[in-house]
This record gives C-alpha cells, sequence and structure tokens, in this order.
C-alpha cells in the first residue's frame, strides 16, 4: 500500500455501519439504536443487523436464537467450558475467564473454523448441486473426503446421534419455516454420505440455516462465535465458588512420563 492512501486515512476513522454522536444519536447501519433498536428489536436481531447490515424479522431472529439456546450445554467436561471452569478454579475475573472459553472454540475439530469451513463446502455443494445434478455432487464429495478425510458439517467425535437438530426442525415447523435451498442440499447430501456413516451434525445444519438467510461463510463465523456461550457461566460460577485448585487437580504421578530416565546434573 502506498503513503498516499494511507495519508487519506490518516487521524480519521471512517466507518460504513454507523457510530455514536457525543450528547446526540447512535446509529447501528442506519437504525437508531435508542430511539428505534432498543425498543423494536430482540437482542439477537441485534446481533445479525450487527454482522450483515441486514434487520432480519423476529421469527427468523427466534429460530436462530434457539440454535445459540441449544448448544448451551453447562457440563465442565466439555472443551471450552474445560477451560472456563479451570480459570474459574484459579479465581480469574469473569471477563478473562469467559473470554478465554470463547476463543478456544475457535476450533477446526468442533468450533468456529468448522463452521467457516462447513460454510464454504455447503456454497461449492449447491452450486454444483443446481448447476450440474446428483452425479456432479457425488463425485465432488467422494474427491473432498479422498483429499480431506473430512467433509466439514457432517460427522461427531463422541457420539453417531445428533440430539440437536430435532428441536430446531420441529420449531420450524411450527413457526411456518421452510427449508432454504441450502439446507435442502445438505440435507440431500446426508442422504449420499450414510454409505460412509457421515451424518448431519449440528454445526453443519447451523450453517445451512444461516446461509440460507443471506450471511457469507465470513458472517457464519463471526455469529457462531458465541454459540457456545451459555454453557459457560455456569461453568465458571460452580468452580469460581468452591475452594481454588479443586477443578480437575493433577498429582505428579498422574502424568505418563515417557522421556529420559532420571540422570544427575554434571559437575
Amino acid at each position: 500500500m502506498s503513503w498516499a492512501r494511507f495519508a487519506e486515512h490518516r487521524d480519521r476513522v471512517t466507518s460504513k455501519s454507523g457510530g455514536w454522536t457525543i450528547g446526540g444519536e447512535t446509529t447501528l447501519h442506519g437504525y437508531s439504536i435508542h430511539q428505534e433498536l432498543t425498543h423494536q428489536a430482540s437482542w439477537m436481531q441485534a446481533l445479525l443487523l450487527s454482522i450483515t447490515g441486514r434487520l432480519y424479522d423476529e421469527k427468523q431472529a427466534r429460530l436462530i436464537e434457539a440454535i445459540f439456546v441449544a448448544t448451551g450445554y453447562p457440563d465442565p467436561r466439555l472443551w471450552c467450558n474445560r477451560i472456563v471452569a479451570l480459570a474459574g478454579s484459579a479465581q480469574c475475573p469473569a471477563g478473562s475467564a469467559l473470554s478465554a472459553g470463547v476463543a478456544s472454540a475457535e476450533a477446526k475439530v468442533y468450533g468456529g473454523q468448522a463452521e467457516y469451513y462447513a460454510a464454504r463446502a455447503f456454497a461449492e455443494c449447491h452450486r454444483i448441486f443446481q448447476q450440474q445434478g446428483d452425479d456432479a455432487l457425488f463425485t465432488h464429495m467422494k474427491a473432498v473426503l479422498k483429499k480431506e478425510r473430512v467433509m466439514f458439517g457432517f460427522g461427531r467425535p463422541l457420539t453417531r446421534v445428533e440430539e440437536r437438530i430435532g428441536p430446531i426442525e420441529k420449531m420450524a415447523k411450527e413457526m411456518g419455516i421452510k427449508d432454504g435451498p441450502h439446507l435442502t442440499t445438505v440435507k440431500h447430501m446426508e442422504g449420499m454420505l450414510k454409505r460412509y456413516r457421515l451424518i448431519l451434525n449440528f454445526a453443519g445444519y447451523a450453517t445451512a440455516r444461516l446461509l440460507d438467510l443471506g450471511l457469507t461463510a465470513h458472517q457464519v463465523h463471526q455469529f457462531l462465535t458465541v454459540c457456545f456461550y451459555i454453557g459457560m457461566p455456569p461453568c465458571y460460577s460452580e468452580a469460581f465458588e468452591n475452594e481454588p485448585g479443586t477443578f480437575l487437580p493433577i498429582a505428579c504421578e498422574d502424568i505418563l512420563y515417557a522421556g529420559l530416565a532420571e540422570r544427575d546434573v554434571p559437575v
């Protein structure tokens, strides 16, 4: 980037999404936060607006909100919850502990990166399915599996059952929200992947729903960053209230050491 380009932005901050006028109005993508959004929009609607620039209707936001609720497992054995509980047991402040938990969900196996790659893969699979049909889609999926050894959005590390999709599907039906084109394609893909014993997981399901709302892969990634958050505060609070250091303490003999034997320090 040239110095002239840097000079254009020197000593100034620009924003297309909104801003705060000292002592005056605050806007978010053209909506007044205090005069409109505070009174007329839910937190979920405001979050979607913040990321996408679009204000979704109450039904759409409520269904997506249910996805967040469905992932709020307050079990301290689970990945990010364990980090939060360890931080609580060490008496870390809530902001530090919960932020660490959210950051730890930026994982390629089960978290944010998996959803990002799933979104990219689903968009490509949907394009192939629409333009070239079943055979081309299956050929593409086989090539991905051969190269990557994984199909993002499918499979689950600990169980072959996905208990979270059913309740969301029931809710969508009750609200009259039909499957969009991406989710339709993804469900078709699941049928084709049965021979590989791969099921659609909840991250894949949520990603397809969000793609059908018009989110990009990058926006899906941003949005789902805090999808595990509901399960974290209970784990933090309980560990914080207990005696410090009592969450998963490890003794030296608990560690299987396979290194060099004990030696004398050279004189």
